[in-house]
């Protein structure tokens, strides 16, 4: 299970149809199995430099222009 602790809306995708928000996201999750993909929130993608902290291991990751999480 994860939660979106904070969201900071950064613009609208560029020729997103329908219209995508962009999100800068701070995520807290269980294990790292359940870190949400970048797609997770329906009409929102998260982008580069969202983190999430893992609280079952305490660990970091953040977001990489890949859509991937990764350790900090």
């Amino acid at each position: 299970m994860y939660n979106v602790r904070s969201a900071e809306y950064r613009g609208i995708k560029p020729n997103s149809d329908p219209q995508v928000q962009l999100a800068l996201v701070h995520v807290d999750c269980d294990a790292a199995a359940d870190l949400p993909a970048y797609d997770a929130v329906a009409g929102t993608e998260f982008i580069m430099g969202s983190t999430a902290l893992i609280i079952a291991t305490g660990e970091i990751k953040m977001l990489n222009s890949a859509h991937e999480w990764v350790a900090v």
